[in-house]
């Protein structure tokens, strides 16, 4: 049975790594794609572009701790080999390894590569208590619109002196504020 495995967030967030460049197929078997994660819950993408060895083209999968995946090469496949691309960090890290299908019965893979079980600490950042999870939250990041459409509904029914590219720029800079809170407190 080939198998793959992938660690994640081992050296860091979103950190990639695979135990191997390369493995070996037998035509009509399967592999198997084993994701081992060290931090927290993250996706992962599979993505490859073979389908005359194989029906997969693409998996995005939520990796807790661990999770298996298997992707099974076609009975009538002929030797040859495909890359596959594993993608995490939303895109940031891309790593790839080569599928060989084997007509005929593969040679022993060499063994998979153990990494120590050494836990690697990343500091947790301090958070705001304005800004934290729940409802509180959502007050913070919904008030921004609200204070841009007070200020346009002021505008149309008072007699400010502000021209419209200046009332634009102020919604404009008020919302864009909205999102930096918003993104902020998501992190």
């Amino acid at each position: 049975m080939a198998i793959v495995e992938i660690q994640l967030n081992r050296l860091g967030i979103n950190s990639l790594e695979l135990s191997t460049d390369a493995v070996d197929v037998s035509a009509g078997t399967a592999l198997h794609v084993r994701f081992i994660n060290h931090g927290s819950p993250t996706h992962a993408t599979l993505r490859c572009e073979a389908s005359a060895y194989t029906n997969f083209t693409y998996e995005n999968i939520y990796v807790e701790s661990e999770a298996e995946l298997e992707i099974k090469m076609r009975e009538e496949a002929g030797s040859g080999s495909f890359n596959m691309q594993v993608i995490t960090g939303y895109g940031m890290r891309r790593e790839s390894f080569t599928i060989n299908v084997l007509k005929s019965c593969p040679t022993p893979a060499p063994e998979p590569i153990i990494f120590p079980e050494e836990p690697i600490e990343v500091p947790k950042r301090k958070r705001s208590k304005d800004l934290g999870s729940g409802t509180g939250s959502f007050a913070v990041i919904a008030i921004m619109p609200i204070i841009a459409a007070v200020i346009l509904i002021l505008w149309q029914y008072l007699p400010l002196n502000i021209d419209g590219l200046a009332m634009t720029i102020i919604i404009y800079l008020i919302m864009l504020a909205g999102v930096i809170i918003a993104w902020r407190s998501a992190q």
